[in-house]
């Protein structure tokens, strides 16, 4: 839809200005009018459609938004308001995606629609548990304290991420180089090898059999594996779109060795420190524990915290409905079931996201000390019995001649 701006006077004869979304011009003055607002001039500027909005709000990363947060709470804590510090936002912003959003959330405050509101506009952006954050302290007068808070959070999902992502780099990498390699030998490598093997017109020992048997399927049928491999990640996107095929696929995850026991301690940290924030911020026990299970990436543990705030509004304690959920850890609840006794839930709560933050930490580094050296070992495996299925039939030859 256009978007029109605008230099007006309100009922009180000052002058203001911003944008606005119509049709047409004449649309635009007549939703200005009905606002009691009077234009002096209207100009149509650029075209605000979702499609583009959305492509743009897809490359703006958490630590982006928590670094943009954290510059918001700064310019408000400094005396300055909100309308002002999204202005002034907007002109130090390098994200041009962000830019553009945070231009937009101006305008629709400079309207006289509510910050909260506002971000609500923009989904892909704001998450609901930011949304709700800003309402709670839209509420409350402490919108500073709610953005400092977010930001806070923000920083912490970067980082737990960071350490994920550094963490599995290297094997990773090692994995991809093995692939890589395996993939040239069994195409280029060995096919120039097997011509000299069959030409002796010995039996050959079966290991070289089984290896040129392979070779010959990535050589002769390399566009059918193609084929069959890009079917096969297309369709199981597909089927983990699915609630039933992404269940499956988080059920075998958390049973994993090792990475299940990473999973639990991430979402958990995740789930405590989110629902811990949001109730410092005064948001509805209720409301918080509803948001909280759309940031949770586990649909096991997404349904567990979605049954946990059936029973609270039943009338059960958080402590012993996370007890009953039975899919977080003892721990967690006895620390909760303190918090409720002295009236500090958000202080256990995010004692409990720290403990597990640290157990977080604990857990990737050993399973870097195991995973690597397994990899690497794998990977000798693998060119081991390369290596001895070409030198058996040199050694068998030799025999031979003998």
């Amino acid at each position: 839809m256009p978007q029109f701006a605008y230099r007006a006077k309100d009922s009180s004869l000052n002058v203001i200005e911003g944008t606005i979304e119509a049709d047409s011009e004449v649309s635009a003055i007549s939703r200005l009018g009905s606002q009691g607002v009077f234009p002096i001039s209207i100009v149509q500027g650029h075209t605000a459609g979702p499609a583009p909005r959305f492509l743009a709000s897809r490359r703006i990363s958490a630590q982006t938004l928590a670094y943009t947060t954290r510059q918001l709470a700064d310019l408000l804590g400094g005396g300055i308001p909100l309308l002002g510090a999204l202005t002034l936002l907007t002109t130090q912003t390098e994200h041009r995606g962000l830019r553009r959003v945070i231009d937009e959330l101006a305008s629709a405050v400079r309207d006289g629609r509510s910050f909260s509101e506002a971000l609500a506009d923009h989904p892909a952006v704001f998450p609901s548990l930011y949304v709700s954050m800003v309402r709670a302290g839209e509420v409350s007068g402490a919108l500073e304290q709610a953005l400092a808070r977010l930001a806070e959070l923000g920083e912490h999902e970067a980082e737990l991420k960071s350490r994920v992502v550094s963490a599995s780099a290297y094997p990773i990498f090692v994995l991809i180089v093995a692939c890589v390699m395996t993939v040239f030998l069994m195409m280029y490598v060995i096919p120039k090898l097997s011509l000299v093997f069959l030409e002796s017109g010995q039996l050959l020992p079966l290991p070289t059999r089984i290896l040129l048997s392979i070779s010959g399927v990535f050589t002769h049928w390399w566009m059918v594996l193609v084929g069959v491999l890009v079917v096969l990640v297309v369709g199981l996107r597909q089927w983990y779109a699915r609630p039933s095929g992404r269940a499956v696929v988080d059920r075998l995850l958390m049973g994993l060795p090792g990475f299940g026991v990473l999973i639990r301690k991430l979402e958990t940290a995740r789930f405590t420190r989110n629902l811990g924030v949001m109730v410092s911020q005064g948001v509805p026990v209720l409301q918080a524990l509803d948001v909280v299970s759309h940031n949770i990436s586990n649909s096991l543990l997404q349904r567990a915290v979605s049954e946990i705030e059936a029973a609270v509004r039943d009338g059960s304690s958080i402590a012993a409905a996370i007890g009953a959920s039975g899919e977080f850890p003892t721990f967690v609840s006895n620390m909760v079931a303190i918090g409720e006794e002295s009236g500090t839930v958000d202080a256990a709560l995010l004692k409990v996201s720290s403990a597990y933050e640290r157990e977080v930490d604990r857990t990737i580094r050993t399973l870097t000390t195991i995973l690597e050296p397994t990899l690497l070992v794998l990977v000798g495996g693998v060119v081991m019995f390369i290596v001895l299925a070409m030198l058996l039939p040199v050694f068998q030859i030799g025999l031979v001649v003998q």
